[in-house]
């Protein structure tokens, strides 16, 4: 790749702040962005890695103007060598500039998947496009006839990635197209993403998944805080990161669940000091949607007080929905579901508590964070301190925190004190590796504490290895005894 022609996109000193009213109307400005650079040429593949908040996903916002109004953005964007203006923005945005949003919720809820992928297609029959990428990803025919809100988080998540494979873009930013996808998910989503940067196509690829960045990018650019940190070549991540150059760089590498990750497991479970007081047992549990074939059926399951149990599925097999029936969200259609022995809790919270995998669809976006801690019952201070929930968090909207950020709340939220069992679907699967590791540590640390259960559900094996007593496949839960 010859790097001396004409960027494809180039960044340079850019700088992004949002104006703010404070109390008494006093303005205020909040930099999120400052001095960033970095440059992507045609065929070429550059990962944006770097701390949930760091400003990655407003550097696409930036690129395709859809900032909001109160935004103020300087620096110089530059597409093909000439400047992005407001006008340019517009007649770019989805056309030679195409993104692949990190949110499921870009998917229209009303709209049937096929419909939403085929609304892309420029040229040819569109069915046949869709039916095409589709196989290329690894999606089942079947998928094109469902809605959203039936498929899997990894499902929903390929299906939005088709729509920027399929369109005729030169530059695609994808944000965040691959958390919560198993392997095997994972290589048939990246494939075609590689596939378009051997067509020529230059790809901004953001991502907390340092891991994914070096299967698929050419380039490493590492933002913290706003700023670009490093620029690093894939072969430098290895080993205890001797050859990166920035001690930030290391750390998001040596932290990682395989390399210096600290052990954050329990004492095995016949070797607590305090004694069990109770289990989580779900019996010959079935679940099926309507006019569709069972999800699972006679699935069992047994989690101690105290215990923490990882559990392994790939993306569609029933994860989730298992964890929503065990939370109280739904009612299987068979079987049962025992925490200590009872099994109606619609006079009280609900003992077990489900950590969503994107915070953002289970916060009430109208409501400032401290009354949604308020509406749950939460004023531990100690807790939040555990968390590292800043004060000046709590005055913000969730639109105003990261991914990262409001994930904390989630996990506030689920630790209510008359919590007994904590389900936590992919919880950290949109973080970055620091907090990933940070976030883990307070909940096990609580968990220890107040003799929580703890269903960790996760398709990284390193990361399960790491913080479970035992690791479960999800295939094996079902037609065996809890």
């Amino acid at each position: 790749m010859t790097l001396d022609k004409t960027p494809l996109l180039e960044v340079k000193d850019l700088s992004l702040s949002f104006r703010q009213y404070k109390k008494g109307l006093r303005e205020t400005t909040m930099q999120v962005i400052h001095r960033l650079d970095m440059k992507i040429y045609e065929g070429e593949i550059v990962a944006v890695i770097g701390a949930s908040g760091s400003g990655k996903s407003l550097l696409a916002n930036a690129i395709l103007g859809i900032l909001p109004e109160h935004a103020q953005l300087s620096g110089i964007l530059n597409y093909k060598g000439e400047p992005i203006t407001a006008e340019k923005q517009t007649a770019l945005r989805g056309k030679e500039i195409s993104l692949i949003p990190q949110s499921v919720h870009a998917l229209d809820p009303l709209m049937k998947t096929s419909k939403q992928v085929q609304a892309v297609v420029r040229k040819g029959n569109r069915k046949t496009t869709q039916r095409e990428v589709f196989q290329q990803i690894g999606l089942p025919i079947e998928v094109e006839k469902q809605y959203p809100f039936e498929l899997s988080g990894g499902m929903a998540r390929r299906v939005l990635a088709a729509t920027s494979i399929i369109s005729s873009a030169n530059l695609i930013i994808a944000d965040e197209p691959t958390p919560g996808l198993d392997p095997h998910a994972l290589n048939e989503t990246v494939y075609p993403i590689k596939e378009l940067a051997t067509a020529g196509k230059g790809i901004m690829f953001i991502t907390h998944d340092i891991n994914t960045a070096l299967k698929i990018a050419d380039r490493v650019v590492v933002m913290n805080e706003g700023e670009t940190v490093d620029q690093a070549n894939v072969e430098d991540f290895t080993g205890k990161g001797e050859r990166l150059k920035h001690p930030y760089t290391r750390k998001l590498w040596n932290v990682l669940p395989q390399n210096d990750f600290v052990s954050l497991k329990s004492p095995p479970v016949n070797a607590m000091v305090k004694p069990m007081d109770g289990s989580l047992v779900v019996k010959e549990m079935a679940y099926h949607y309507p006019n569709e074939s069972p999800i699972f059926e006679q699935l069992n399951l047994k989690l101690n007080a105290g215990e923490v149990v990882g559990l392994f599925g790939y993306s569609g097999s029933g994860k989730s929905t298992m964890a929503q029936l065990i939370a109280g969200y739904m009612n299987p259609h068979e079987g049962t579901v025992e925490v200590d022995g009872e099994t109606d809790f619609r006079a009280r919270i609900h003992p077990v508590q489900l950590i969503w995998q994107h915070p953002e669809a289970v916060i009430n976006p109208k409501w400032q964070m401290k009354k949604i801690l308020t509406e749950a019952q939460v004023s531990d201070k100690e807790l939040l301190q555990v968390l590292e929930i800043k004060e000046e968090w709590l005055s913000r909207y969730p639109s105003e925190l990261s991914g990262g950020e409001l994930q904390r709340f989630c996990v506030a939220r689920a630790l209510h004190e008359n919590t007994k069992y904590i389900i936590a679907d992919e919880m950290t699967t949109m973080l970055d590796a620091i907090t990933q590791a940070q976030i883990w540590q307070a909940v096990l640390k609580l968990a220890r504490q107040r003799n929580i259960g703890v269903l960790a559900i996760s398709h990284d094996h390193h990361l399960l290895q790491r913080v479970s007593d035992r690791v479960i496949d999800f295939e094996t839960l079902e037609n065996r005894e809890a």
